[in-house]
């Protein structure tokens, strides 16, 4: 795969906090240095104002490296827009911003050290070279403060595209929506090689997850995307934005998972309400209803819930019970079915 299609490796590091960078920093400071020979020869004070020198250039490469790994991340104009808006949910929308930031830091602990490095050579004596090793410590690690302002911020993001599976763009891509607790989790497990944790409480997927499946020397993509609740988009919290965005973002065919059971942690008019959004962001063409869970529910219930459905302005397409196993095989032509129709299958 590209590396565009995935989370970009360079995002595999950690992200420092300010503090930890200023007690390593000080801690390579207060480490002792060894003089090269030929400046012993020139005498003690030489050696002592050699040592400041030695010193400064150990913090000067500490702060620059960490910063300049901060700035050789990848804008997130170079990701694929979906990796790209998971990094802006996490970071606020500042992530482009806080690379920058670290990119002039770089150049400016540089500037400094150049300048600071000839200062310290021209000291007259050791004292005078202690005071300017202290400042440029001092002037450099104010610049790192600066350069590291919102960086938990950057770090969350790093995690949240650390966290993000590696879709290939330009394969077949099936994205399972729908309010928590619908079955989405238990329906990849059974169709996929993705094995989520399942639990019985609401929002236990709190990333998208992605899971395979063969069918006709077919490789199929899966996402189970983390459910979504009856709010609009300004209201959302960064778990239903990273579902919103995969919708959103991603070119596939999308399956709306009901469940029409009576003690569902849903009211169907929420369901239906949740059902309008995604359809509002992905197309009703792209979009297959699926009722979930009928193994629960007797015939009567499935045909109430099946007429709310079709009144919300939509069609039932495939009743299934994904703990059962029930319908999967029919849901799973319809799938091929529809990527082929959409042109996202050979």
């Amino acid at each position: 795969m590209e590396s565009s299609r995935c989370p970009p490796e360079e995002l595999r590091i950690r992200i420092l906090s300010f503090d930890e960078l200023r007690q390593r920093a000080l801690s390579v400071y207060l480490e002792s240095v060894a003089v090269p020979r030929s400046i012993r020869r020139q005498g003690r004070d030489r050696v002592r104002i050699m040592r400041y020198v030695l010193k400064c250039e150990r913090v000067f490469q500490v702060v620059a490296a960490e910063l300049g790994r901060i700035a050789r991340l990848p804008r997130t104009t170079s990701m694929h827009p979906f990796y790209a808006e998971i990094a802006n949910i996490a970071s606020h929308g500042r992530f482009d911003e806080i690379v920058a930031r670290a990119a002039r830091g770089v150049m400016i602990v540089s500037k400094l050290w150049k300048e600071y490095r000839e200062r310290i050579l021209s000291s007259l004596t050791p004292a005078e070279a202690k005071r300017l090793a202290r400042e440029f410590v001092g002037r450099t690690l104010s610049v790192a403060r600066r350069s590291l302002r919102h960086a938990e911020l950057l770090r969350e993001a790093v995690k949240a595209l650390r966290q993000t599976p590696c879709i290939d763009t330009e394969s077949p891509l099936v994205i399972v929506a729908g309010m928590p607790q619908v079955g989405k989790s238990t329906l990849i497990s059974r169709l996929s090689t993705a094995k989520p944790e399942i639990s019985p409480y609401p929002f236990t997927t709190k990333h998208v997850i992605l899971g395979h499946m063969e069918v006709d020397g077919h490789r199929i993509q899966l996402l189970d995307t983390p459910g979504l609740l009856d709010r609009p988009n300004s209201e959302m919290n960064p778990i239903e934005r990273r579902a919103a965005a995969a919708l959103r973002l991603l070119r596939a065919v999308t399956l709306f998972l009901i469940d029409p059971s009576r003690d569902s942690y849903y009211s169907i008019d929420k369901q239906l309400r949740v059902l309008r959004n995604v359809s509002e962001i992905v197309g009703v063409d792209n979009l297959l209803v699926v009722m979930n869970k009928v193994d629960k529910v007797d015939e009567g219930r499935l045909k109430s819930v099946e007429e709310l459905v079709e009144e919300a302005g939509f069609q039932v397409k495939y009743r299934i019970s994904a703990l059962k196993g029930w319908g999967l095989g029919e849901l799973v032509r319809g799938v091929v079915e529809e990527l082929r129709r959409r042109g996202l299958l050979a």
